[in-house]
């Protein structure tokens, strides 16, 4: 009778041990997970703070006219995070290796159907249609890899002029920084 008491108690003993530790486990998983949420939470706030924050949007404020094969030149900036986008060009250029968000939406005069290229390094990546004798409303988002140094610029596709529409709404090209590699 005794000896199957002590076997009962070792075996509860060595159940409650192995429940401890399952149990500490478990809290040192819980405690290692909120230490890497706080410190990604940190590392972007620093990323921030440091001036690794990336995103523009620029909108044209009048009604323009693209020369053939011409880059847009978007000319009111609604913001410019970090500067990579410059007006006087219209080119966008990337400032670090990541993954970043491109869009670009298109409104053309009624008298002209427009194609714009979002363009990457000269390589073409998209192409935005608006046609003509109507008011079409065309946008597009891309997500890139880009390596520092990459230009993304749109500009227009066809061999002749393209008037675009705009009272400062309608025509914008916008990027922005999703992750750093």
């Amino acid at each position: 009778m005794f000896g199957s008491y002590r076997s009962r108690t070792f075996q509860i003993c060595v159940s409650m041990v192995a429940l401890v530790l399952v149990f500490a486990l478990m809290l040192s998983c819980t405690d290692g997970l909120y230490i890497h949420t706080v410190q990604t939470f940190q590392d972007l706030r620093q990323q921030v703070q440091k001036g690794h924050a990336v995103a523009f949007t620029a909108i044209l404020s009048k009604h323009t006219v693209v020369s053939s094969k011409a880059i847009v030149k978007y000319d009111h900036i609604l913001s410019n995070v970090g500067g990579a986008y410059h007006p006087s060009t219209g080119i966008f250029t990337a400032p670090y290796k990541g993954i970043y968000s491109i869009s670009c939406s298109l409104l053309s005069e009624t008298s002209n159907g427009v194609n714009l290229q979002i363009t990457k390094n000269g390589a073409k990546m998209s192409i935005l249609y608006s046609a003509p004798s109507t008011y079409p409303h065309a946008g597009q988002t891309l997500q890139l890899l880009l390596n520092k140094g990459d230009k993304i610029w749109i500009q227009n596709y066809k061999a002749k002029e393209a008037k675009l529409h705009d009272y400062s709404a309608y025509n914008v090209f916008s990027g922005a920084l999703i992750t750093r590699l």
